[in-house]
């Protein structure tokens, strides 16, 4: 599985349902009260983030889809739990030899033996999906959104479809184009990092961390058009 992250950066760079079904909602703050998530579940999962009471993601909707179910749809939480977490992580070839690792975390138990963990930082946010099930899953799809207020410009590393529609293929070595979300070509993706300008003084990164068995995220844009979502590359129908 994986963990997804939307950093921000600071200093200069820095349904309406005809039979919907109650809303649970979750807010939890960063150690330095400065992120606020809020999380939302219902017919749908969403997240949404603010930072010193300034939108920096609406609402987006996260789901797991397996081969029978989806984790996400109609989601019925069955206990949930909020702890403030402050470890050192020991680092490898880098300018420090510890890393704090200091963060507010929500566990969300669901109803079909699967969860979800948020993580709030001073500087970030990230989730993931947990299952309890007993046997081994298969994972047909992902829905991951990061819808932002306004149409903002964004270094956005461009994946052109240059090999016969093969768009997975890249070396990962494409130019940063600045351009705004709105503005991202058709028939293309991105890979990550991918850097939006909040303006303000702050910048939104997105990243991902902790990949094992699974597929790396690209970015398109989404239905918000002024939102970003993720694309995973399919499981290979046959071998050449």
């Amino acid at each position: 599985m994986k963990l997804k992250l939307i950093c921000l950066f600071f200093a200069l760079y820095f349904i309406q349902f005809a039979q919907a079904q109650k809303v649970t909602s979750f807010d939890v703050q960063s150690p330095n009260g400065n992120i606020k998530l809020h999380v939302e579940t219902s017919n749908k999962i969403t997240w949404s983030v603010k930072d010193n009471n300034e939108q920096v993601v609406e609402p987006s909707t996260i789901s797991l889809q397996l081969q029978n179910e989806n984790l996400g749809d109609k989601t019925v939480v069955t206990s949930s739990k909020t702890e403030n977490v402050n470890n050192t992580i020991t680092a490898i070839n880098y300018i420090k030899a510890t890393i704090p690792d200091n963060y507010t975390q929500l566990t969300l138990n669901c109803k079909g033996n699967y969860g979800l963990k948020f993580r709030v930082y001073n500087d970030a946010v990230a989730y993931r999906f947990f299952t309890k099930k007993k046997d081994s899953i298969i994972i047909k799809s992902e829905e991951a959104n990061f819808n932002f207020t306004n149409n903002d410009s964004a270094f956005i590393p461009i994946q052109w479809d240059y090999r016969a529609g093969q768009n997975f293929n890249s070396s990962f070595e494409a130019l940063y184009h600045h351009i705004t979300l709105s503005q991202f070509p058709k028939d293309s993706l991105a890979f990550l990092p991918l850097l939006v300008d909040l303006g303000n003084g702050k910048k939104a990164e997105i990243l991902e961390a902790d990949l094992e068995d699974y597929p790396g995220m690209y970015l398109n844009l989404n239905e918000t058009k002024k939102g970003l979502k993720g694309v995973y590359a399919p499981y290979p129908a046959k071998e050449y």
